[in-house]
């Protein structure tokens, strides 16, 4: 399991313990299927990035918390929230930088650029965990959870 996974499973198994929920409690609060939830918590399959944010609206904190990127779990929301996309249209935008040259930069097919800014599909959480580092900015902003970058 990856480092950044291990600290999602770590935020959740807190999580469970200090409110009492069970498995199945957290998995339909999320609207996943307990097996899914069952199987990020025994390091066997991490969760892709929509699941992520449903976590950290269920749990109320902020995704960069989830994987200890800071140490309080309050965000301020955005109101009213962005997409992904549209974060990462502006971010791109600002850095003056194409499509084209990023992906060469973080070894991704351009096409995915493209899904992405097309709301086809989200990146995965590792690949989130790239784009935050690159643009100096917060996942809850890229994510469009929050105005705070």
């Amino acid at each position: 399991m990856e480092k950044y996974a291990q600290k999602f499973v770590g935020s959740v198994r807190e999580y469970l313990e200090r409110t009492g929920l069970t498995v199945t409690a957290f998995a339909r609060k999320i609207g996943c299927l307990e097996r899914c939830v069952a199987r990020w918590l025994d390091g066997t399959n991490t969760p892709s990035t929509e699941y992520v944010i449903k976590t950290a609206d269920a749990m109320d904190v902020s995704v960069d918390y989830l994987f200890e990127r800071c140490e309080t779990a309050e965000y301020l929301r955005a109101n009213p929230t962005s997409c992904f996309a549209e974060r990462l249209a502006i971010l791109i935008s600002e850095s003056g930088r194409n499509k084209r040259s990023l992906a060469l930069q973080w070894k991704i097919e351009p096409s995915a650029i493209t899904k992405w800014l097309q709301r086809q599909r989200l990146p995965k959480p590792d690949t989130v965990f790239q784009l935050v580092d690159y643009f100096a900015c917060s996942m809850d902003y890229l994510l469009g959870r929050s105005d705070v970058r």
